[in-house]
């Protein structure tokens, strides 16, 4: 029998208050707050399961709750100092907006390949600079568009195949086993 608070099955809140409360992090920790909530995002369906239930619409949910914790990133980077981060990073996340709102609209996932969440990637790039002292205020190591090139490039690399895969061919399986494949480690 599944355990509820209020006709709400106990996995869907456990998901759900990880997926609200652990983004709250990146005011205060960018970076790892960023990185718990990539983790959190990562494994939301693996949380669900032991407890017997599924995430309802869960591409529509998941990219609802992706923007949310996007928007925390966002507000984030509109504090960096550096203009030129923080200006990507407005670009960056809107292009994103743009295409969820196409796939919203159009229901198709292809528009998630074509505006590929580059955002989350640059941030915590960014972030990571930060933390280990290569950006701060006064020292900026994204200093010049062909470094912001590099950057993009390398971030856009690695994230064309998983947006292949995931929105465009709908392979999830393998995605999942390798998913669950992390969670029997982290047990």
């Amino acid at each position: 029998m599944e355990v509820t608070l209020f006709s709400i099955p106990l996995g869907l809140i456990v998901v759900f208050g990880l997926r609200l409360i652990v983004p709250l992090a990146i005011f205060r920790w960018p970076f790892w707050g960023a990185l718990a909530s990539l983790i959190v995002d990562a494994l939301d369906t693996n949380i669900a399961k032991p407890f017997g239930v599924e995430i309802p619409n869960y591409v529509q949910t998941d990219k609802l709750l992706d923007t949310y914790y996007l928007t925390i990133e966002l507000i984030v980077s509109l504090g960096w100092v550096n203009k030129l981060a923080r200006n990507t990073s407005i670009g960056l996340y809107f292009w994103r907006l743009a295409g969820l709102a196409a796939f919203e609209i159009t229901k198709g996932e292809y528009w998630l390949f074509i505006a590929p969440n580059l955002f989350e990637n640059f941030f915590i790039f960014f972030a990571f600079w930060q933390v280990i002292g290569k950006e701060t205020p006064k020292m900026f190591w994204l200093n010049s568009y062909k470094k912001l090139g590099a950057v993009l490039l390398l971030l856009w690399l690695p994230k064309i195949p998983q947006e292949l895969i995931l929105h465009v061919w709908k392979v999830r399986a393998p995605v999942e086993a390798f998913f669950g494949w992390v969670n029997g480690l982290l047990r």
